[in-house]
């Protein structure tokens, strides 16, 4: 559960793209084939039947040539399905892959979305919008692929990315958290405050608990302050909601206007209550009717009071410029060199396979015209109308924002943004400084943003150019400020800056430019192979999973009060005591296995130290994609390893086969230094009776040389 860089998401994805799409269901550039193959002679009647219960029927589906039997499908949407002209059978579906087999998945996903476009001739604004959201925020991601449905060619299809667990562990160092989803309902309810009464939420729906005992409530508090709370006081707002992060969303959607989206309807969006912070954040999660309405406010229901984060939140003179502050960063995208570019690969890559599309909700002809053009579509009710061309959106919306003054006043300049030691010891003094400069207007403040553990809310303490703030010489441009902390090993601090200018609106300015939603680090964590250190892991296999502990060191260690977790990074969750003492050279192992099934698969000896049933009763097992925290009695980080072949493209998946390291590079957090094991390697790895390869409790002394390095 591990962000694709440690706490900057959307900047990764921004920066590097390609490579971390690659190999991908998702990858935006193939055109893949689906084919699902039902047993039944009558399956779209069955399909249409369980469309209101939601209930599968059995197939098998094939992608790219792989079959996956057993799996379950049925239809999904809303309108995209109730609204289809009479005699139309291009629905959409929904596929569960782990319908049957528990472990099923497709390229690591096992809930895939085929959405048929409705209202978009083009086919592609939901795949280049997701894709271009989900730069910024928690968003699923998308692609065309081609459906058909027992032998027959359903056509041109939307793949989109559930919004699950799988994506949320993209984003949040947690993805166990509480999800709320909130479907299209006209006049939603935008989450304004409708009393204490858990009854007037149904309209919600809790999709995973989160753990909490009373989601509901967790909901109506959040409802409740953001309704009720006085502005004067929003920071107490924040405590339960996440206010910068939250108005991404916002920005995002107002800019390439989400037809069903939180800014328009109050509905059709999804909450997720990060379990580090127990903040909710705001999210959208439909985007079928995106890039069709040019002419939308900049401050479009700022004065809905069914939607309090627009109409309250965005009030406060000061989040309405972080508002302003984020749509400048997002702004310089929206022209025609830029999205351009992307809608026509997409039309190019689906062109053939959309001319030749039998079940289209309109005409080749319409897909051809509704990139340079309007076009009306023959369709009656909600699957007709006019649809704006998507280059004339481009143009017309970009026109529209360029005249508005708010908007266009940008904040200071902020650049060099630095700490005074990148890699502090504990305990040392550690100021932030960056240089500002006048853009427009002069510069009226500084502010240093921070927050450590992730567990809180950031506070802010002034930045200054006083000569005595580590910010250089008086009056030089260069601000600075100590970090009021007193860390520890292996303490974590995210930090972003903002600035103010002069200016009639007291435009706002962030470096980096995602604030919250991508902040800086510090880490106060100096790697070193010395002393206890994580060894080898696998995050799934037959025997189990498990993590291998090793004593690097020259002394013998006790391991009493000592703690393991995963990404939650939350000292007690586990604990490793029954260890005990930990010799130099010897290893320990903690699995989610029952101990002596573990120990039968890999015939271990009686002296190797192992622990079961990791996450059974305490302690939370390992994701493909997720975090490993080792933490001493005293509750400070002795290791941590972030892995995940999605988060870091290009490093080991350890799925029935476990990753190890040499000793030179443990302890230092680096997962590209990891190698998958292989029978007879320099680990002594070896297959255990279920087939999984390995070596747990068995760490060589040769790969460490003498004291210097470790253990002799």
């Amino acid at each position: 559960m591990k962000l694709l860089c440690p706490m900057l998401t959307g900047l990764c994805l921004l920066t590097g793209g390609a490579s971390a799409l690659a190999q991908d269901f998702y990858d935006p550039t193939v055109l893949r084939q689906v084919a699902i193959q039902f047993d039944d002679a009558n399956w779209e009647t069955l399909l249409r039947q369980n469309y209101a219960s939601e209930t599968n029927i059995q197939a098998d589906l094939t992608v790219d040539g792989t079959l996956y039997e057993d799996v379950g499908v049925r239809i999904r949407g809303n309108t995209s399905f109730t609204a289809l002209p009479s005699g139309s059978q291009k629905f959409s579906l929904h596929v569960d892959v782990d319908f049957v087999h528990a472990d099923q998945e497709v390229m690591g996903y096992n809930n895939l979305n085929f959405n048929n476009a409705f209202h978009d001739p083009t086919f592609v604004r939901e795949v280049v919008y997701n894709n271009y959201v989900a730069q910024f925020v928690p968003n699923p991601r998308a692609s065309n692929v081609v459906v058909s449905l027992n032998g027959q060619n359903w056509g041109v299809y939307v793949n989109v990315q559930q919004t699950d667990k799988r994506m949320l562990r993209r984003y949040f160092a947690d993805d166990d958290g509480l999800r709320i989803k909130c479907s299209n309902i006209p006049n939603g309810p935008g989450l304004a405050y409708n009393g204490p009464n858990p009854s007037n939420y149904a309209i919600y729906e809790i999709q995973d608990t989160g753990g909490l005992t009373d989601p509901v409530q967790a909901l109506i508090d959040v409802t409740n302050v953001l309704s009720n709370e006085p502005l004067g006081s929003w920071p107490n707002i924040d405590l339960l909601f996440a206010i910068d992060p939250s108005i991404w969303s916002v920005v995002l959607e107002n800019l390439l206007t989400d037809d069903d989206s939180y800014v328009n309807k109050g509905c059709d969006f999804m909450t997720y209550r990060d379990p580090l912070d127990g903040r909710m954040h705001l999210l959208q999660r439909d985007a079928n009717e995106t890039f069709t309405s040019a002419n939308w406010s900049l401050t479009r229901n700022f004065n809905a009071s069914n939607k309090p984060v627009l109409s309250r939140v965005l009030a406060v003179p000061e989040l309405r410029q972080r508002y302003m502050a984020h749509y400048r960063v997002v702004l310089p995208d929206l022209n025609w060199d830029y999205f351009g570019p992307l809608f026509l690969a997409q039309r190019d890559l689906i062109d053939a396979a959309v001319q030749a599309d039998p079940k289209k909700l309109y005409s080749y002809q319409n897909f051809l015209d509704n990139f340079a053009s309007n076009v009306n579509l023959p369709l009656p009710g909600l699957a007709g109308g006019t649809v704006i061309g998507l280059q004339p959106f481009i143009t017309q919306r970009a026109s529209l924002l360029a005249g508005i003054g708010e908007l266009t006043s940008a904040g200071p300049t902020i650049s060099n943004a630095e700490p005074s030691n990148p890699d502090p010891d504990p305990g040392e003094d550690v100021h932030i400084a960056a240089d500002v400069a006048p853009n427009g207007a002069a510069v009226t403040q500084v502010q240093l943003y921070y927050r450590t553990p992730p567990s809180t809310v950031y506070l802010s303490v002034p930045m200054l150019d006083d000569g005595l703030s580590g910010d250089g010489a008086p009056g030089d441009g260069r601000y600075g400020a100590l970090l009021p902390i007193t860390a520890q090993r292996g303490q974590q601090v995210q930090w972003y800056v903002s600035a103010t200018a002069d200016n009639a609106f007291d435009s706002l300015s962030f470096e980096p430019v995602l604030a919250e939603r991508g902040p800086r680090l510090l880490d106060y964590f100096a790697g070193s192979n010395d002393g206890v250190r994580i060894t080898e892991w696998a995050y799934s296999g037959g025997s189990g999973e498990f993590i291998e502990l090793t004593n690097l060191g020259q002394t013998a260690v006790d391991l009493s009060g000592w703690s393991l977790d995963d990404g939650n990074a939350t000292p007690g969750s586990f604990d490793l005591s029954a260890i005990g003492v930990l010799q130099p050279g010897q290893s320990a192992v903690i699995t989610d296995a029952v101990e002596a099934s573990f120990r039968t698969s890999w015939s271990l000896s009686p002296d190797v130290p192992v622990i079961g049933e990791l996450g059974v009763v305490s302690g939370n097992n390992l994701g493909r994609n997720d975090e490993i925290h080792l933490f001493n009695a005293s509750g400070a980080t002795e290791d941590r390893l972030y892995y995940g072949d999605q988060d870091y493209p290009g490093t080991i998946r350890t799925q029935n086969v476990s990753g190890q390291v040499g000793c030179a590079a443990a302890g230092f957090n680096e997962v590209a230094a990891w190698v998958l094991s292989a029978p007879g390697d320099e680990f002594g790895s070896v297959n255990s009776v279920e087939g999984d390869v390995g070596a747990p409790g068995r760490y060589p002394e040769g790969l460490c040389e003498l004291f210097a390095d470790g253990f002799e």
